[in-house]
């Protein structure tokens, strides 16, 4: 008997251990957590579809029949990279094609970074566009005592310092260093007051590097980087000559036309005056250049900066220069800090070129109808010229089809059950 009630007390407690370990886990797991509807950023490439495929038609036949080596094209539009496309070979006779991390010299696109970067310090009170020069850098000598003491730094960054164009880049080519060129700036010709006239700088412009190295003890490039390369994330991009050969997937220059294309040496001219001419990237870089110029990274570059860069400061009473040809009707000339600005179409767009030896660099956009371009070549011709100027234009022309093809998609997705908001 005694033995029949242990054995019933045993089983008992043997179904209530089971039961006990058992059951949570036979009910399955009920995850609560309902999703939000997520909304997919619109495709605005298709509101000028034609038009992209359009020029990037043009483009590869004038790549092609101006015998173009190596190059690489991006456009960007309502911040999104629609077209980022590479072209030809590094090096001539060779089968190394570029690719989007290719890179290129920018020569003096590079001015527009420093324009971006001197207001982002002059903003944070490092710097202050209104102080004169010679506020920051006491040894300055100049031929003329009233433009020594009155050249501001808004002036270098404009070409309005009063010397005249051009000054001592004979001395940066023939390979003299920028610290013995700044000792010589006292025997420079001197065509104007500082602020009447746009007179196109190098040297006078690069000053800006010193400048900001004595407020910051850092230099050109580790500014760069922690302003603007580093938080855009343009990994390719760098400021010397060492970074442009050790990157190990840059472009060779060329010089020739079409059959008579040849390689040339790499040289090391206008690294000495980094802010105007310094600076190498890739296209992948200059698309989030292009991007954050557009105002589609604000924690970068913000509309304090953005309205400092298209705020014109000296006409450009060039009467040849885009006055012709492709150019025809740009309204007006001005110059920024590090950009030129045009008026073209009832539109404002910023623009700059580049050549150094063996390379070309083009770039523009216009921030009312938020589009923009880059073109970069390892070889320069008739292309270089043509692109931005096309482009251009032909933008122009088109968009105002742009609202008819919207409404044409927005019927479209209509008719899918599609909300005109998530297109």
């Amino acid at each position: 008997m005694k033995l029949r009630y242990i054995t019933v007390i045993l089983l008992i407690l043997s179904i209530t251990y089971i039961g006990y370990t058992f059951q949570p886990s036979s009910i399955p797991y009920i995850d609560t957590f309902i999703a939000e509807d997520v909304v997919e950023e619109p495709d605005y490439s298709i509101e000028i579809s034609d038009f992209l495929e359009s020029y990037k038609t043009y483009f590869s036949q004038k790549f092609e029949e101006y015998g173009s080596v190596g190059g690489a094209l991006a456009i960007v539009y309502k911040g999104q990279v629609v077209v980022l496309k590479p072209y030809g070979v590094k090096k001539v006779n060779t089968t190394d094609s570029v690719d989007v991390n290719t890179v290129f010299r920018l020569a003096s696109v590079s001015k527009g970074f420093a324009g971006v970067l001197s207001s982002q310090l002059h903003h944070k009170n490092i710097i202050n566009l209104d102080t004169t020069v010679v506020s920051y850098l006491p040894d300055l000598q100049l031929k003329k005592k009233e433009n020594q003491q009155t050249v501001t730094v808004e002036h270098l960054l404009s070409h309005t310092s009063g010397l005249v164009s051009y000054s001592f880049d004979p001395y940066i080519e023939d390979g003299v260093s920028f610290s013995n060129v700044y000792k010589s700036l006292k025997i420079a010709n001197i065509c104007s007051k500082p602020g009447e006239l746009y007179a196109y700088q190098n040297v006078m412009f690069s000053l800006v590097d010193t400048i900001m190295h004595k407020q910051t003890g850092k230099t050109y490039e580790t500014l760069l980087k922690e302003n603007i390369f580093n938080p855009l994330g343009m990994i390719d991009a760098s400021v010397t000559y060492q970074g442009f050969t050790q990157s190990h997937n840059y472009a060779y220059p060329h010089k020739g036309w079409k059959k008579h294309v040849r390689t040339v040496q790499l040289n090391d001219r206008y690294y000495e005056t980094k802010p105007a001419a310094g600076i190498n990237a890739s296209i992948t870089d200059m698309s989030k250049w292009l991007q954050a110029l557009l105002g589609y990274a604000p924690e970068v570059v913000d509309s304090t900066v953005l309205q400092d860069i298209q705020t014109a400061r000296i006409p450009i009473r060039s009467k040849y220069k885009y006055a012709g040809g492709l150019w025809k009707g740009v309204d007006s000339k001005e110059y920024s800090l590090g950009w030129r600005i045009f008026t073209m179409h009832n539109s404002k767009v910023m623009y700059h070129g580049g050549f150094v030896e063996g390379y070309r660099a083009e770039i523009a956009f216009c921030p009312e109808k938020q589009i923009g371009i880059v073109v970069l070549l390892n070889s320069a011709n008739s292309l270089a010229m043509e692109a931005i100027p096309t482009f251009l234009h032909s933008f122009f022309d088109y968009s105002p089809k742009i609202p008819q093809v919207i409404s044409v998609l927005q019927a479209q997705n209509h008719t899918k059950g599609l909300n005109p908001s998530q297109m």
